[in-house]
């Protein structure tokens, strides 16, 4: 299982030192046996949107575009069937390399460190990545760069303000806990998707627009599944940090199981903006 990773301080004027093991050698990391099962539930709840989102920002085939931390390689995939041509990159990309079957270009790339030239894309996408980095607004500024004139940038990003107040006592409890355990262990900043869309006006986009929805969270459905795996996946380093018991991960695996069990997950903030031009 993972080992306890504590703050790490603040140097070169950034909330945290980045490197790719932070991120790819944590809670996230692809070496875990139920990460692709984790990432698939995810696809699962969030692609509906996300396609949604994409086809009315007016994808067409032939757009040039760049999928950001590509996970599972759902979006990706969808993306390359309707005729753009694809780039998908992650820090570990041994979920994605299939998808060259369908053309897609598979790069193991850091958003952070590493650049694409000014102009490359019509649309880039990024998903539950830009806040685990420890400048949001710098990332994004970044990815901005990358756009064609006319490009579009497509960020959605969590935020946990709606887990925090449950009435659910151990699922609240937990959801607690966990947020604590991903700031000191990855270095996620939880409440930055609160601030969009303005690091994207910010990064001289233009026609920038904003939508919130709550995802909702049934005992058993996949959302809840999805819980169940980040938490497993966080629970013994969670233990050893004091953040929470072993008795309270157990009462808030009952509760996400239950049937009778209905509440608010996470709030998903989409955002977007053109390149001008």
């Amino acid at each position: 299982m993972n080992t306890y990773v504590p703050p790490v301080e603040q140097t070169s004027g950034e909330r945290w030192e980045w490197t790719r093991e932070r991120y790819g050698n944590g809670i996230f990391s692809h070496r875990i046996s139920s990460e692709r099962r984790r990432l698939g539930l995810l696809e699962s709840v969030l692609d509906g949107p996300t396609r949604a989102r994409v086809t009315a920002l007016g994808l067409k085939p032939g757009d040039e575009v760049l999928e950001v931390g590509g996970g599972g390689g759902s979006v990706a995939r969808w993306l390359a069937e309707q005729g753009a041509r694809v780039t998908v990159t992650d820090l570990d990309t041994t979920f994605l390399e299939e998808l060259t079957d369908l053309g897609v270009r598979v790069l193991r790339h850091d958003l952070y460190t590493e650049d694409f030239p000014p102009g490359s894309f019509d649309l880039i996408h990024a998903r539950y990545v830009v806040l685990h980095l420890p400048d949001p607004d710098k990332a994004v500024a970044r990815l901005a760069a990358w756009l064609r004139p006319g490009g579009v940038l497509l960020l959605e990003e969590p935020a946990s303000f709606p887990v925090m107040d449950s009435p659910h006592p151990a699922y609240r409890t937990i959801m607690r806990a966990f947020r604590i355990h991903l700031e000191r262990s990855v270095g996620s900043d939880t409440a930055w998707a609160r601030t969009l869309p303005l690091p994207l006006e910010k990064a001289g986009l233009t026609g920038v627009g904003l939508d919130a929805r709550i995802q909702t969270v049934h005992g058993g459905d996949d959302e809840a599944q999805w819980w169940r795996l980040n938490l497993e996946q966080s629970r013994e380093a969670m233990v050893a940090a004091g953040l929470a018991s072993d008795t309270e991960f157990e009462a808030a695996y009952r509760e996400l199981a239950s049937p009778d069990f209905h509440d608010l997950s996470l709030a998903v903030l989409t955002a977007w903006g053109r390149r001008a031009g």
